[in-house]
């Protein structure tokens, strides 16, 4: 199987602490995979349809300005979360709608993964739908890192699987991910009632490269996955949490799996979830 690189990064801010966690661990995957990283504001500007022509240009030379500030203040918002390490990212203000300023850039840079702080809050069942994150994670060509607190030392990296395509192109990612960070890989399957098939020789979905750099762990667990998977990334004091994010289509857009929303809404560290490859 072939080995997944990062190249470029992108992380979406907005300022807040949450985004600061995110850029953080932007900044500490880029460094040790030698990707390139962006920071992107999303500036966006939309007069009301009852101002007149002379309002919407006075309204559009304050946003002019706007900008300008923005930018500025991207730059150092960057420098203060990252000290040193923010000469080597790039910024960038765009206009436009947050998910769409997002989808857009990840598609432009041919980012490889897109790493973002997301504003839920436990305890609240309904935190994520309708987010910008969780949209993201549904449109997204690369795979996302959703980031609610500080990414800790990371010495384990557990990747959820099942036998699909997806969960092996997930593996890979944790693979790498683990290898980066110098931590643990622990790879759980979890057989639910009714599973057709289980999962054998999970280290022939490795490279070789990647499996050589890497101590890999196998956990079978029984009940139902995100439970099981909220549980081992407690036990196994996780870092960080890779699994699959497979999509279905739902009328006009996509839709994502229980176990995909369960696992990001309630992990107890950050989450990249990986889409089926194109």
């Amino acid at each position: 199987m072939q080995t997944e690189r990062l190249s470029t990064i992108l992380c979406p801010v907005d300022f807040s602490d949450i985004s600061g966690y995110a850029l953080r661990a932007a900044s500490r995957i880029a460094a040790c995979s030698s990707a390139k990283l962006i920071a992107v504001h999303a500036d966006w500007f939309e007069a009301p349809a009852y101002f007149t022509s002379g309002k919407i240009e006075e309204m559009k030379a304050e946003f002019q300005r706007d900008s300008a500030a923005a930018h500025q203040s991207l730059a150092a918002f960057v420098r203060d979360t990252l000290g040193e390490s923010a000469a080597a990212v790039e910024t960038r203000v765009v206009e436009g709608l947050p998910v769409d300023v997002i989808l857009r850039l990840a598609r432009e840079t041919r980012a490889d993964l897109v790493a973002m702080g997301t504003h839920g809050r436990s305890g609240v069942q309904k935190w994520m739908l309708g987010s910008v994150a969780e949209r993201v994670i549904r449109e997204s060509p690369a795979p996302v890192l959703t980031v609610r607190q500080a990414m800790g030392e990371a010495r384990t990296v557990l990747c959820a699987v099942d036998d699909t395509d997806v969960s092996r192109r997930a593996l890979t990612f944790a693979a790498a991910m683990s290898a980066c960070l110098g931590a643990r890989l622990t790879v759980l399957h979890v057989e639910e009632a009714g599973a057709a098939h289980p999962v054998a020789d999970l280290c022939s979905w490795i490279p070789e490269t990647e499996l050589a750099r890497c101590s890999l762990r196998e956990v079978v667990r029984k009940g139902d996955a995100s439970e099981e998977i909220l549980k081992a990334a407690m036990e196994e004091h996780a870092g960080l949490v890779v699994m699959g994010a497979p999509r279905r289509r739902f009328f006009e857009g996509m839709v994502l799996g229980t176990t995909t929303v369960r696992t990001v809404r309630h992990a107890p560290c950050p989450v990249l979830t990986v889409p089926s490859g194109h």
